[in-house]
């Protein structure tokens, strides 16, 4: 059957992303509409050049007038409204199509749920928080933004929406460079219309005053407005969760007392039995006070939990509990090292670095873990090199490793950054990343060499000959270089 499809997005000086959504949107959609809103950088200029069709709109602190405009030029039968700082992921956008084409016939179905993923870009993609969002839905009349912040799109009352977890969408707009600037300006934007509405606040305003509070990090004012949402008799499932969270989060952040913060995720398990974030949280917070026992029982509870819901067999339940996974799995992981189960350790840093390969406290703990089981320098080389990019990833690396007297394997990444010459030998030479030894160029490209050695494991019988030559020429650049 065949369908069209509308990709619309607002947007105002959005060169940093604006690309990676065309890239995205022109591998899944038949037209793409752009709102210009006042950009004085390459915005437009982009998205002409990219193919879209490009529209001004005077701004009037309105998103909902904006979007709707933009949808008032869309020609396609279906609709993908993603900001300027989302994208399909690559595996998403591939399904996109598939999928509504399958849905065309249901004419009573209106739009498409997806899971929206909030990443930082600041920290290594780090993610932070996973909604379920409406951002696919059918070309009707009817269907239209309300709210001139926080805008939401009106459906029919009783027609169904399709939950689609597989279509995966990334948001890096909370990340850190740029979050606090657009909490600013909603709030000031927020308390402008209740201002003007004589201080009548809309049902909402709690939750969204609760989110910018906690994101410009005054957490007693963002427990205030959780608690004040946790008073309501009228929560969905979904805002009770994040209220608790947002708290518990907030005494976290605030450091306050162990005591407070168990209390209240005490209280989230029992409130919200489903949801694997509080037991997962309350075993990260019980690992950090040492209560091994307990925090090993909450950690594996929770994971029990996120393998219902991440099965999709629990209808309206979100999976917030991803952003926790890699400092569970690495806890886990130092858990199943204090038991001598070095299998289960392995097993839990591996898993946990597949969730976020950039998770700097996972990452060197897998290192040195890989480091108490004497395996050598080759073999965690070929280790990381099935995890990581050995080009792309290699300053992240070096970067870690040059803290930790990484030795030979902080060499071959700092080479393969094509970091400073100098900085590498010199952290070998005094066994740390400020050793500022002299060495002659002779030396240096013997080491190199050397390097190379480690990395070619074609003839897999000669490697521990390689690594034998590898370990007499350090020691005798050691002992020539009196560091022996």
């Amino acid at each position: 059957m065949k369908i069209s499809i509308s990709a619309c997005v607002i947007a105002k000086n959005e060169e940093e992303n604006i690309g990676r959504w065309l890239d995205s949107m022109k591998n899944v959609a038949d037209e793409m509409i752009v709102v210009d809103t006042g950009s004085t950088d390459r915005t437009v200029a982009m998205a002409e050049a990219a193919g879209a069709n490009v529209y001004h709109f005077d701004w009037c602190d309105d998103f909902a007038a904006a979007k709707n405009f933009a949808l008032d030029q869309a020609k396609g039968n279906w609709i993908l409204f993603l900001d300027a700082d989302e994208y399909f992921t690559p595996a998403a956008q591939a399904k996109v199509r598939p999928l509504l084409m399958r849905l065309e016939p249901n004419l009573k179905l209106e739009g498409v749920l997806c899971r929206l993923v909030n990443i930082d870009v600041d920290d290594g993609n780090r993610i932070m928080t996973t909604l379920i969002q409406l951002r696919m839905f059918r070309n009707r009349k009817n269907l239209r933004y309300e709210g001139r912040i926080h805008e939401v799109l009106t459906v029919t009352e009783g027609r169904p929406l399709e939950l689609a977890n597989e279509i995966e969408i990334y948001h890096t707009g909370y990340s850190t460079h740029i979050v606090q600037a657009k909490l600013r300006r909603n709030l000031q934007l927020m308390q402008e219309r209740i201002a003007a509405n004589n201080g009548q606040q809309e049902p909402m305003d709690d939750r969204y005053f609760m989110d910018i509070w906690y994101g410009l990090q005054d957490y007693d004012k963002a427990i205030q407005y959780a608690q004040k949402l946790l008073a309501r008799g009228d929560l969905s499932p979904e805002l009770k969760g994040r209220a608790y969270e947002t708290w518990a989060s907030s005494c976290m952040q605030a450091h306050h007392p162990a005591e407070e913060t168990d209390r209240c995720l005490t209280e989230a398990i029992r409130e919200c039995p489903a949801l694997a974030e509080f037991p997962l949280m309350r075993g990260l917070c019980r690992f950090e006070q040492r209560n091994y026992l307990q925090a090993a029982e909450d950690l594996q509870a929770g994971l029990r939990l996120r393998e219902v819901y991440a099965k999709d067999t629990v209808e309206g339940v979100m999976d917030n509990a991803m952003r926790l996974l890699p400092s569970v799995y690495w806890r886990l992981g130092e858990l199943a090292e204090m038991q001598f189960d070095a299998q289960s350790a392995q097993d839990y840093y591996w898993q946990g670095l597949q969730q976020n390969r950039y998770h700097s406290g996972l990452f060197l703990a897998f290192f040195h873990f890989l480091q108490r089981q004497q395996i050598n320098a080759a073999d965690i080389i070929e280790v990381f090199n099935a995890i990581y990019d050995k080009k792309a990833d290699a300053a992240f690396l070096a970067q870690h490793l040059a803290r930790q007297n990484g030795g030979l394997v902080y060499v071959y990444y700092a080479k393969q950054a094509e970091d400073d010459k100098r900085q590498v030998l010199g952290c070998l030479a005094a066994g740390r990343p400020d050793g500022a030894a002299e060495l002659a160029a002779r030396q240096l490209q013997f080491l190199y060499r050397l390097l190379v050695m480690a990395e070619d494991k074609t003839a897999e019988a000669l490697l521990p000959v390689k690594r034998e030559k590898i370990m007499q020429a350090v020691m005798r650049w050691q002992s020539d270089n009196g560091k022996g």
